[in-house]
Formats: structure tokens, C-alpha cells, sequence
């Protein structure tokens, strides 16, 4: 009998996960207007309620004013996400980094 009265080895349930990618270069002026771009464009065409979107600054409280809902936050992660090549951590999803597209900048573009 193999390994009989000896403790066998375990193996994680779960893989190890995949380490992160680096962060794509891109200035913080450059994610910037990619944000807001995103979120005057991209999010207008994604609402299904067929709202009408007001411009926006980098200072424009996103959430305020009903501007952002729980599935508008879903998408502006997935565009931070491909903006900066990196996941989002779960310990990053606060409402103090989705305020304004400034607060989003500070929080989650690299700074070169």
C-alpha cells in the first residue's frame, strides 16, 4: 500500500490565480478622456431606459444626480479594466474611487 499511515499531500481546490498584467501605459490625461468619452458615448447607447445623458467634466459627481446606476458601474469597470489592463480589485469597488471621473483617474491610473 502506498503512503499507508503517512498523511497524503492536498491539492488546492482552487488554481493558484493568473498574476495581473502590467498596466498598459497610458498618461493619467490620456484615461482621462478616454473615461469621459466612455461615459458620454459608450454608456448612452448601453441604457436601456432610453434616458437623455448630460455632459459631463472630469469634476461631474457620477452618481449624484441618478447619472450612474448598478449596471452602468458594471460597464464603467470593464472599461477601467481594458484602459489600464488590470482587473479591478474587489477591495477597490467603494464609492469614493467612482465619485467623478477624477476620483476614478486617482484611483486607478497608473501614474508615470
Amino acid at each position: 500500500m502506498i503512503g499507508a499511515g503517512r498523511p497524503q499531500p492536498t491539492l488546492p481546490l482552487l488554481p493558484m490565480p493568473l498574476p495581473e498584467p502590467p498596466a498598459a501605459a497610458i498618461s493619467p490625461a490620456e484615461f482621462q478622456l478616454q473615461l469621459l468619452r466612455f461615459i458620454t458615448e459608450t454608456l448612452p447607447r448601453l441604457d436601456r431606459r432610453g434616458r437623455s445623458w448630460p455632459g459631463i467634466d472630469p469634476g461631474t459627481p457620477l452618481f449624484a444626480d441618478g447619472l450612474l446606476d448598478s449596471l452602468s458601474i458594471l460597464h464603467l469597470m470593464a472599461a477601467i479594466e481594458e484602459l489600464t489592463g488590470r482587473r479591478v480589485p474587489d477591495e477597490m469597488v467603494v464609492m469614493k474611487h467612482f465619485q467623478s471621473v477624477q476620483a476614478i483617474t486617482a484611483a486607478f491610473c497608473p501614474i508615470l
